[in-house]
C-alpha cells in the first residue's frame, strides 16, 4: 500500500516517505497504492472479479466489476459505468489488494454495483483530454473558481 504518513508534513515536505515529496508510489497524495503483488511473477491465486479504479491521477477511485470478456490489469485505462454515463479511468489493484482495500474502506462486494465496459481506446482517450483542456476555462467562466491575489 501507498505510504501511511505522507499526509503529515512538516515544512513544505511530507514527512512520511523520506523521498521529499516524489513518491515511489506515484507522488505524496494520501490516495495512492502501490501493487506490489503485480511486480511479482506469480499467479494470482484467487482471481478476483473486483477492481479498483482511480480517476484524476488518484484524487477519486471507486471499486467496479471486472468482467471476464474484459480482462482489465493494474495500470490499463478502462471505460466504466457512472451514474451520470460513462467515465475513463486507470485501473489502481487488482487481485487479493482489492479484497484488503475493500476491508480497509469498509465496503463489501454487495456495494459494487457499476461494472467495466471495455479498456479504453484511442478516441476515448483524446476525449478525455479534450475535457481536461475546457475544465479551467469552464470554472473559470462560471464564477466557481477565482484565482487568489494577495497584495502586499
Amino acid at each position: 500500500m501507498g505510504c501511511g504518513a505522507c499526509s503529515s508534513q512538516t515544512g513544505n515536505k511530507p514527512s512520511g516517505c523520506n523521498s521529499q515529496g516524489g513518491c515511489t508510489s506515484g507522488g505524496c497524495n494520501r490516495l495512492n497504492t502501490f501493487d506490489w503483488l503485480s511486480e511479482l511473477d506469480i499467479p494470482d491465486p484467487s482471481s478476483y472479479n473486483l477492481v479498483e479504479v482511480s480517476f484524476k491521477h488518484g484524487s477519486r477511485k471507486a471499486f467496479f466489476r471486472n468482467p471476464d470478456r474484459v480482462r482489465a490489469n493494474t495500470g490499463d485505462m478502462v471505460v466504466v459505468d457512472s451514474n451520470t454515463g460513462y467515465d475513463v479511468g486507470r485501473v489502481s489493484l487488482t487481485g487479493e489488494l482489492v479484497r484488503l482495500q475493500m476491508k480497509k474502506k469498509k465496503t463489501t462486494e454487495k456495494h459494487v454495483v457499476y461494472n467495466i465496459q471495455r479498456q479504453a481506446n484511442e478516441r476515448d482517450l483524446d476525449r478525455l483530454a479534450e475535457a481536461r483542456e475546457l475544465e479551467y476555462p469552464t470554472l473559470v467562466r462560471a464564477g466557481q473558481w477565482q484565482p487568489v491575489s494577495i497584495s502586499i
